[in-house]
C-alpha cells in the first residue's frame, strides 16, 4: 500500500470516529436535557407540594384558633369557629401561592366518638364537642396549584385559671354600715357547696347581725385580699378579658358598656359611680334565683391602671361607687376596688363580692353566697386549643 493510500484510509477512520463520538454526545446531550427537565418538572412540583403543606399547616393553625375563641359546645354554636379563610390568605402572597381564597385552605372538625353509629369516627359525626371531653378531631386542607396537602390531628382545648376559693361570702376591706332591723340579717348562704363559709370585714361592722350566724366573720385583722385570692389570678382574668374584648378603659375614651354579663372587667376614675343595672347575668325580679342553666360571670370595676412597677392589686379606685337598684341579680364573682355605696330595691348578689374599700349594708341589698358560682367558673373559658400529642397525621386530600 502507498503512502498516500495509508494516509487516505487513516483519515475515513478519524472521520468515522469523530462521526461515532459526534453521535454519542447528540445522544447524551439529549439524554442529559430529558433529564434536567424531568430533574425541574419533580424539583417543582416537589416545591408546590410543600408549599401546599404549609398553606396545609396554616389552616389547621386558622381553625384551632377559631375553636379557641368558641369551643362548640352544641350543636349550633354561635358564632360558629370557622376558620378565617380571607385571613391566611393574607399571609402568603399570591404569585408564589397561587388559588383563591375559598380553594387555598379549608378546615373542618368534629367529635372524637361515634355519634351516628356507624362504628368509625369521621367526618360525618357531629361538628360539636358531643361527648362533652374536650376533645375533637380536625382535619384541614391547603392548595397551592394542582397539589393539595391535608392533614389531621386530634386537638383538645385548655382551660383559663379561674379557679376562685371557694367558702368567702363578702371579703371588705374597710369598715361595713349596716342597720338594725327586721330585714336582717342580708348576709347569708344560698348554696355552700360544702364548704364553711366566711366573711371578712376590715373594719368595725355597724350591725353584726347583717351577717347569717352561721357565716364565720372575721373583723378587723383580716388576712391580705392576695393572701386569699392570688394577684396572679386576678391577671389572668383581666388577660382573658382584653383578649376577649371585654376589658373597658373608660379613663382611655372607652364607652361603659351595656352588658356587663359574662366576663367583663371595667376601669374608671377615681371617684366615678358606676350603676349595676339590666338583670346582670339573670333575668330581673324579686324572686330570682340562680336556675341549672345560668351560667355565673366575672364583673371587675377596678379605678386606672397601676403606675409601673405596681403590684397588680393596688388599688387605684378607693372611692369608686357601686350603685346597685331595683330588683337587679348578679350571678358570679363581683370585685372592686370602690365602695358598695347605694342600694336601692331589692338587689342581689349570687356568689362571692369582693369590695376592697368599703361596704354600706344599710339598704336592702342581699348578698347570697353560692358554691355553684364559683365550682362553675373552673371550666368555663378557654385558654387555647392544643395538639394532643403523637395524632399528627397526613391523609389523602379532597
Amino acid at each position: 500500500m502507498t503512502s498516500h493510500s495509508r494516509l487516505t484510509s487513516q483519515s475515513g477512520a478519524t472521520l468515522l470516529i469523530i462521526i461515532g463520538i459526534g453521535a454519542a454526545l447528540a445522544v447524551m446531550t439529549a439524554s442529559l436535557v430529558m433529564v434536567i427537565g424531568n430533574m425541574q418538572a419533580n424539583t417543582a412540583d416537589s416545591r408546590t407540594r410543600e408549599k401546599a403543606a404549609t398553606v396545609g399547616e396554616a389552616a389547621m393553625d386558622a381553625q384551632m384558633y377559631a375553636l379557641a375563641l368558641n369551643w362548640p359546645k352544641v350543636a349550633a354554636p354561635n358564632p360558629v369557629p370557622t376558620l378565617d379563610a380571607s385571613l391566611v390568605r393574607t399571609q402568603f402572597p399570591t404569585n408564589e401561592f397561587p388559588n383563591s381564597t375559598n380553594d387555598l385552605v379549608g378546615a373542618v372538625y368534629y367529635d372524637n366518638s361515634d355519634t351516628n353509629n356507624d362504628t368509625k369516627v369521621d367526618i360525618s359525626d357531629a361538628h360539636w364537642d358531643a361527648n362533652g371531653d374536650s376533645r375533637m378531631y380536625v382535619e384541614a386542607q391547603g392548595k397551592v396549584g394542582r397539589r393539595s396537602t391535608r392533614f389531621q390531628a386530634l386537638v383538645e382545648r385548655t382551660f383559663v385559671n379561674t379557679t376562685f376559693p371557694h367558702g368567702i361570702a363578702v371579703y371588705d376591706g374597710g369598715a361595713m354600715d349596716s342597720n338594725g332591723g327586721g330585714n336582717n340579717p342580708k348576709i347569708t348562704i344560698y348554696n355552700s357547696g360544702g364548704y364553711s363559709v366566711s366573711g371578712y370585714v376590715g373594719g368595725a361592722i355597724g350591725a353584726p347581725e347583717v351577717f347569717e350566724n352561721t357565716i364565720h366573720v372575721t373583723s378587723p385583722n383580716i388576712p391580705q385580699l392576695k393572701s386569699l385570692l392570688p394577684e396572679a389570678l386576678i391577671g389572668q382574668i383581666i388577660a382573658l378579658a382584653k383578649g376577649m374584648t371585654r376589658y373597658y378603659d373608660v379613663t382611655q375614651g372607652a364607652q361603659m358598656p351595656a352588658d356587663m354579663s359574662g366576663l367583663c372587667v371595667i376601669r374608671v376614675a377615681d371617684g366615678s359611680t358606676v350603676q349595676l343595672s339590666g338583670g346582670i347575668n339573670m333575668a330581673q325580679g324579686p324572686n330570682a334565683v340562680p336556675a341549672a342553666a345560668d351560667q355565673p360571670g366575672i364583673l371587675l370595676i377596678l379605678g386606672p391602671e397601676p403606675n409601673p412597677g405596681d403590684p397588680i392589686d393596688t388599688n387605684t379606685g378607693p372611692h369608686i361607687k357601686i350603685d346597685m337598684a331595683n330588683n337587679d341579680r348578679f350571678y358570679g364573682v363581683f370585685y372592686t376596688d370602690g365602695q358598695l355605696d347605694f342600694a336601692h330595691g331589692t338587689p342581689a348578689f349570687f356568689g362571692m363580692v369582693i369590695f376592697k374599700s368599703f361596704m354600706d349594708m344599710r339598704g336592702t341589698a342581699d348578698i347570697k353566697y353560692d358554691d355553684s358560682a364559683i365550682s362553675k367558673l373552673a371550666d368555663r373559658w378557654t385558654l387555647t386549643v392544643r395538639l394532643v400529642p403523637n395524632t399528627w397525621r397526613e391523609i389523602h386530600p379532597n
